[in-house]
């Protein structure tokens, strides 16, 4: 039995000996495995990092922004919206309430589509200045317009307007442009930029001595003096303050104030730099402690109250033009003992050193693109300011050659009308065999737009094919915009209104309206205006369409007429009031005339009227049967003798 239990026991054990050398080896292979994946991902991204610095699309003049470096500032280049370059101290150009903000960069490596995406954040702060909004936009890569009007830089030109609220206060305020795109390989690569927005036409802060600073947004404790210019600065901040170079080195300055009372007066400053490989400057331990002081400013004799940092950055030997951001974290305690922490990024701009290397970066003239010279319609005339449908106008179109260098020859202008236009020339084409560069020409197009269109815009097409001064063809299409307009046509029927009319009677009245136009007629209405007459109001018509009638109705009134007598003939019209389909009004008159007469006349007139004639008939009659009875007598008395 204790030999089982021994054999059974030394088999227990040969198997855990097993299962740990093999469990040993495992983790030996994962461990190899790890490490060769490890060292392919390391040299993976440095030939990445290498290989984007080789292929960069970084212009001239143009830096490194720190950290991973994607993308770097044209510093040198002025484009539209700038008022200076980077180098030369740019600040955001401010209108009214608006901010533009512009951003000039260029990648480091190829990306796919040449687009980024660009999302712009403000810092945390009760006194933020700007409307807070969703910018978020994607920019792609083009040529634009510099200082040099002969000269175009190709980058990602980034631009914002930022809107300002009613009311805010002075100073410094950070913008961070956050710039994400997708490289050729399908790598996300993204990278951070500040830009200082420096406001002076609002209300001053209150605070340490702080008259003339500012916020620097972010949990903001500190704020840059930015109206002073201290010395060994050339400017003060809001005038785009540029450290100093001098003898291999750069003086960098930023007067600080607190907006906390701080026991000790003084608070300690340190300066960081990005990780980078070209990064100009020579790498040191910069940590001072900065005392509250009164220093000499640039107006004569005044001193004013800071905390004035101030660092000498020494230059490497060799560098590259650019300009370079530099980190300023500032920490102090306040009365309670917080800890009060911030930081401020100030951009170095270097033109000593060499041009960076770079494909997109070319003299002015090298290899630069060739542009096709525009010609566009610059205005199209017609002698009436009305177009009405049906009839036929001669327009004069004037063309303009938008090309400040380039002529154009053999142009041929084809006009293209679109529906419901017509032409009324046989070819509608015209042929311009030269036009210089800035200059103008004109040509003359016969056109009509047809009697049954309706009220509008309408769209001609014009077609012009030139060649520029080396013989390339181009092709440009321009489109001009007409409006149209149908006439107008309201025909009114006769209003019977009597000969005479009793003075206080009341009749009803019939007023008819046809509309015999293409258009449409907007609220039709008639007024009656006669002396000794009244109307109830206006007769309403109403809206009609084309080819309808329509009727209304008011009511008349004999008052009698204005001055000694209030009976006689009156005059008066029935005016219609209509507006067409572009709100314009319209009148039409119809006269009338009539008699205004007494009620007292009129029972006069039925009143019957004795006839004297009657009376000498009744007589007549009388004496005839009067003869007639004498007669009979007579001949009765002889009748009787007789017998």
């Amino acid at each position: 039995m204790k030999r089982w239990k021994r054999k059974y026991c030394i088999l227990i054990l040969c198997l855990a000996g097993c299962l740990a050398l093999e469990g040993g080896q495992r983790g030996l292979l994962i461990c190899k495995a790890n490490q060769s994946q490890t060292e392919a991902m390391g040299k993976k991204g440095e030939e990445g990092i290498q290989g984007a610095l080789a292929e960069g699309e970084g212009n001239q003049g143009v830096s490194d922004n720190g950290s991973m470096a994607w993308f770097a500032i044209d510093n040198q280049n002025c484009y539209e919206g700038m008022d200076k370059s980077y180098s030369g101290g740019y600040l955001p150009r401010i209108e009214g309430k608006r901010v533009e903000v512009v951003l000039p960069l260029l990648a480091k490596r190829k990306l796919s589509q040449n687009r980024v995406n660009v999302s712009l954040r403000f810092g945390e702060s009760e006194n933020l200045p700007f409307i807070q909004k969703n910018y978020e936009k994607a920019f792609s890569y083009a040529y634009h317009k510099t200082g040099n009007p002969e000269k175009l830089s190709g980058c990602y030109l980034i631009s914002f307007d930022l809107e300002l609220k009613k009311e805010y206060y002075n100073g410094n305020y950070p913008i961070n442009l956050t710039v994400s795109a997708e490289d050729e390989a399908g790598d996300e690569i993204s990278q951070e930029f500040t830009v200082y927005v420096t406001l002076t036409n609002g209300k001053q802060q209150g605070g340490d001595e702080s008259q003339g600073t500012v916020d620097s947004g972010s949990a903001a404790y500190f704020s840059i003096d930015n109206q002073n210019v201290y010395s060994g600065m050339n400017k003060c901040y809001s005038k785009g303050y540029v450290p100093k170079v001098r003898a291999g080195k750069v003086l960098l300055l930023l007067p600080l104030q607190a907006k906390r009372p701080l026991p000790k007066k003084q608070l300690t400053a340190s300066v960081r730099f990005g990780e980078t490989q070209n990064l100009p400057f020579v790498h040191k331990n910069y940590d001072k402690v900065i005392r509250y002081g009164k220093h000499k400013t640039g107006i004569r004799g005044k001193k004013a109250g800071c905390y004035l940092v101030s660092f000498d950055l020494t230059l490497k030997r060799d560098y590259y033009n650019g300009s370079y951001p530099v980190t300023v974290a500032v920490t102090a305690q306040d009365g309670s003992g917080a800890e009060l922490s911030q930081e401020f990024t100030v951009y170095v701009s270097l033109t000593g050193g060499k041009q960076p290397e770079g494909d997109t970066v070319r003299a002015a003239g090298e290899n630069q693109p060739q542009f096709a010279p525009k010609v566009r319609v610059a205005s199209c005339q017609f002698p009436e300011k009305t177009i009405l449908c049906g009839k036929e106008y001669k327009a004069k179109l004037t063309l303009l050659n938008a090309s400040k260098t380039s002529p154009v020859k053999n142009m041929l202008v084809k006009i293209v009308p679109s529906e419901n236009v017509e032409l009324a020339d046989a070819t509608g084409s015209s042929y311009v065999d030269y036009l210089d560069s800035g200059k103008t020409c004109t040509i003359s197009i016969a056109l009509r737009v047809k009697a049954a269109a309706p009220s509008g815009q309408y769209d001609i097409g014009v077609t012009m094919d030139y060649a520029d001064q080396k013989g390339n063809p181009y092709t440009m299409e321009e489109m001009v915009k007409i409006s149209a307009e149908q006439k107008p046509q309201l025909e009114i029927a006769p209003i019977g209104i009597p000969r005479e009319i009793e003075i206080g009677e009341t009749l009803q009245l019939q007023a008819q309206a046809m509309n015999l136009g293409k258009g449409k007629l907007y609220n039709v209405r008639a007024s009656l205006e006669a002396d000794g007459l009244t109307s109830s109001g206006l007769a309403f018509i109403g809206d009609m369409e084309a080819g309808t009638s329509m009727n209304g109705s008011v009511e008349l009134t004999a008052e009698g007429l204005s001055g000694d007598s209030l009976y006689g003939t009156t005059q008066g019209k029935i005016i219609f009031y209509y507006e067409d389909e572009q709100g314009k009004q319209m009148t039409q008159e119809q006269d009338f005339e009539t008699s205004i007469l007494s009620p007292l006349k009129s029972e006069e007139n039925n009143t019957p009227t004795d006839d004297t004639r009657q009376w000498w008939i009744i007589m007549g009659v009388i004496a005839f049967c009067l003869v007639q009875a004498a007669v009979l007598f007579v001949y009765r008395r002889k009748y009787l003798a007789a017998r």
